[in-house]
């Protein structure tokens, strides 16, 4: 027995030694802990409690690399579940930058065109939707002018976002009631009417060309090759919550809807989910850097980060802040509030929320501060963030 158990130790000093022990030889990096930064997790805790949001994750990267990432409160307030980096949040209308994306990705590889016509014969969608024939401004759409909100139609300045209405219709069921019944008052191009129907219609661009669906193609096509492994669907009720997704917490108005969000038609525009680190790895993908490898090209980078004439603060599907040297997207529905930058230094951020201020009251004091929380962290020099990447 004692020379049996002799020899066991003696195994397990080789076997710690020579998997423990970097030989000098050995380039490989060793794991390093991410270390709290105080005053950044002190900022995000503050604005929690001031607006009265249950959880947060935070993912930070520098020059391409995952520098900081951190959850915040409770995932589940009843439970008691803490936030961590590995849950997922209802993403809103930064799934936009997703859409943009997809869409870029296709014209690069020459399989759609940006300026293509999306309505009647010819089109993209041709005569799939509504009743032909079609009227001048809804034949002039193109691609281009969905994902720059400026085909002049089905936003709050042509009669209204009508996303929501006929929540139990299907997309072709939809459409057709939009087309048949929906004005058209806006030359294309001519106006900026933010409006969710002109992405879930990029989304059926998507899945006309590519024969996926665009959830599928998002997976497929757009996060796999990143290692973008959480990006999906959102489910409608509490009961289709998905593995380590949090819930999502009404404040004031906002509390009867949390749950009856009409998901999954709802993709395009705002249906995504992620966890915060894969919706950095996007961002990281589209940044115009050379420290990751971006999804689109150059010229593709150019197109997707080109405002329309009409207002020069949106792109396809993203934000461009100027003043700041920021791309950006936020998005909000009841229960949830998200944002990224790209900062030109370098710097990206993303802060997901599971609750948001009722925007029927006064909701800018809470979202200045969400915007001014997020640009410190890509501006503020005073933040030491570690050589580290936790991609």
């Amino acid at each position: 027995m004692k020379k049996q158990f002799t020899l066991l130790f003696l195994a397990g000093i080789i076997f710690c030694y020579t998997s423990c022990k970097k030989s000098d030889d050995d380039n490989t990096p060793q794991a390093v802990t991410q270390a709290d930064i105080a005053t950044v997790n002190s900022n995000v805790t503050s604005f929690m409690n001031t607006y009265n949001i249950p959880g947060a994750s935070l993912a930070v990267s520098k020059n391409g690399k995952l520098v900081y990432i951190k959850g915040f409160g409770k995932a589940n307030t009843a439970t008691g579940e803490a936030v961590t980096p590995a849950h997922r949040f209802r993403l809103a209308s930064v799934s936009k930058t997703f859409t943009g994306v997809a869409i870029l990705k296709l014209v690069q590889e020459g399989r759609l065109g940006l300026d293509a016509k999306v309505f009647g014969t010819g089109g993209v969608l041709g005569n799939d939707y509504g009743t032909a024939p079609y009227n001048t401004n809804l034949l002039n759409i193109t691609v281009r002018h969905l994902l720059q909100n400026v085909s002049g139609s089905w936003g709050a300045a042509s009669g209204g976002d009508v996303i929501d209405q006929n929540p139990a219709y299907n997309y072709k069921q939809l459409f057709d009631w939009i087309i048949d019944s929906r004005p058209n008052p806006n030359p294309p191009g001519t106006v900026y009417d933010y409006s969710n129907v002109n992405f879930v219609f990029a989304g059926r661009i998507i899945e006309k060309i590519t024969g996926k669906s665009y959830i599928n193609y998002i997976k497929e096509d757009i996060m796999a090759p990143i290692g973008g492994t959480q990006t999906d669907i959102s489910g409608k009720t509490e009961a289709e919550q998905k593995p380590n997704e949090v819930k999502y917490y009404g404040q004031g108005n906002d509390a009867p809807f949390v749950y009856t969000i009409a998901f999954p038609r709802r993709d395009a525009d705002g249906g995504l989910m992620t966890t915060a680190s894969d919706l950095i790895r996007l961002v990281n993908a589209i940044d115009g850097s050379s420290t990751r490898p971006d999804i689109l090209n150059s010229a593709s980078l150019t197109q997707l980060t080109t405002p329309s004439a009409a207002f020069n603060g949106y792109a396809c599907g993203i934000g461009l802040w100027s003043a700041e040297n920021i791309w950006f997207n936020y998005g909000s529905l009841p229960g949830t509030r998200t944002a990224f930058m790209r900062n030109a230094n370098g710097m990206c951020a993303v802060l997901l929320l599971n609750s948001r201020v009722d925007p029927s009251t006064n909701e800018n004091p809470f979202v200045f501060a969400m915007q001014d929380l997020v640009l410190d962290i890509t501006k503020n020099p005073a933040y030491n963030w570690q050589d580290i990447d936790q991609f």
